[in-house]
């Protein structure tokens, strides 16, 4: 789907496409899952906008209902949201499917971590970081993302099959067996197909 043309523009609800679920396990994958069905005709950017960008910080819990970027921010809130969340993208796709990380990628996941954190505010005992203005999006994003790649969930980072939604996702079953983002809904498609294919 294409952005609106003002960047500003507050469209109602109903005329955008509903933010998905946030079935990740960490917040740069849920950025990540904004975008459905990639490359597909069946592509949705769930982000198309910068109303749809606020929305989905508000319920990811980074930035209040009231708030708003300012004019001036906003359409580089939108471009700097869809950069980092390409970004994470393919970053996650390679680990999924155990090939490396485009430089490329991890460099913006890295410059876009750096940049929020040199402009954001460090204070109290023990220690609060705080972001200002679009890094308020940005900025903990990034960081979930670099958490991620440093961390032990890495060997369980998957990704929805590629005739399903293409999701990342952190598989934590016991035994690693979660194929799907999730069962009730990419799941159960790949099982009706199985069946209508005879091979379920």
């Amino acid at each position: 789907m294409q952005a609106s043309g003002e960047p500003g523009d507050r469209r109602d609800a109903e005329e955008q496409p509903p933010l998905p679920r946030r079935v990740g396990g960490n917040l740069a994958l849920d950025l990540a899952n904004t975008f459905s069905f990639r490359g597909t005709a069946r592509e949705v950017d769930h982000l198309a906008t910068v109303e749809a960008v606020r929305r989905w910080a508000v319920a990811a819990g980074l930035i209040e209902d009231g708030w708003s970027p300012a004019t001036d921010e906003a359409r580089t809130l939108v471009a700097t949201v869809h950069r980092l969340r390409r970004a994470v993208d393919a970053t996650g796709a390679a680990i999924a499917h155990s090939e490396e990380p485009p430089a490329e990628a991890l460099a913006t996941i890295r410059d876009l971590a750096a940049g929020s954190l040199a402009r954001a505010t460090l204070a109290g005992v023990p220690a609060h970081l705080s972001f200002d203005g679009p890094d308020r999006i940005v900025g903990p994003v990034a960081w979930a993302a670099l958490d991620l790649l440093r961390g032990s969930d890495l060997d369980r980072l998957k990704q929805c099959p590629p005739e399903d939604c293409h999701w990342l996702f952190i598989d934590r079953t016991k035994n690693g067996s979660r194929r799907w983002c999730e069962m009730a809904t990419c799941g159960d498609k790949a099982k009706r197909r199985a069946r209508r294919s005879g091979t379920g």
